[in-house]
């Protein structure tokens, strides 16, 4: 669960699993000229922890929070 699945750059949505890595995914935006602005110290964080954390990080008092970015989630419980 580790994938990022796809980037709608009309809407500015990203689609990714939980296990995707928060360095992953700002390289992955960076390359098509987008910015994701939480930013928490660990870089080999994941996505799916950050959004359960709410991570913010240094950029949080400009750009916001996780909560701030995360549009829908699908959750599958055991």
């Amino acid at each position: 669960m580790n994938k990022i699945l796809e980037i709608d750059e009309e809407n500015l949505t990203l689609t990714v699993e939980p296990g995707v890595l928060l360095k992953d995914v700002q390289s992955y935006v960076e390359e098509r000229n987008f910015f994701y602005p939480p930013d928490p110290g660990e870089k080999t964080a994941s996505i799916g922890g950050n959004v359960s954390t709410n991570a913010g990080g240094m950029r949080a008092v400009k750009y916001g929070v996780t909560r701030d970015y995360v549009r829908e989630m699908e959750v599958v419980t055991g």
